[in-house]
């Protein structure tokens, strides 16, 4: 991979987790609650240890974020109807107030995306659903010291 296209990724990144900041700041959240929420929204119905897994935090960290997106209306917690000891996560209908937040961007990356063609934009999918991929992968092996 050319070093133009990795500082490319880099600059990406910063730019998404600047956006990011800036919507959890509209939202009233925090933006490890932004983050844990739209993992929810995305992968709902899902189970506080799935959510720990696939976040790496701590339970009694996630605890406290669920407990308060719960108490703004900003998911729901349902008994697992598979197992009662269990709870599945969803998001509310105020998830669509961080979906108004992201509209103006939305609509930039689709009319930027009309610029290609469709195997052009099926590649362009492909290649990122793969970077996706492998950044969960290598920062999932990653040791940790806490949640801080």
């Amino acid at each position: 991979m050319s070093q133009a296209l990795i500082d490319a990724i880099r600059i990406l990144r910063i730019e998404l987790g600047i956006a990011n900041e800036r919507v959890a700041a509209a939202a009233g959240l925090l933006p490890r609650d932004l983050d844990i929420l739209n993992v929810i929204d995305r992968d709902s119905p899902c189970t506080p240890s799935y959510l720990a897994t696939r976040t790496g935090l701590k339970a009694a960290t996630l605890t406290g974020i669920l407990t308060r997106l719960e108490a703004k209306g900003w998911i729901e917690r349902r008994t697992d109807p598979n197992d009662g000891r269990s709870v599945q996560l969803t998001s509310t209908d105020r998830f669509n107030e961080l979906r108004d937040l992201y509209r103006s961007g939305d609509e930039t990356v689709r009319a930027l995306a009309l610029r290609f063609d469709q195997a052009e934009r099926q590649t362009i999918t492909t290649f990122l659903t793969q970077v996706s991929d492998a950044v969960r992968t290598a920062s999932a092996a990653l040791p940790t010291k806490g949640d801080a």
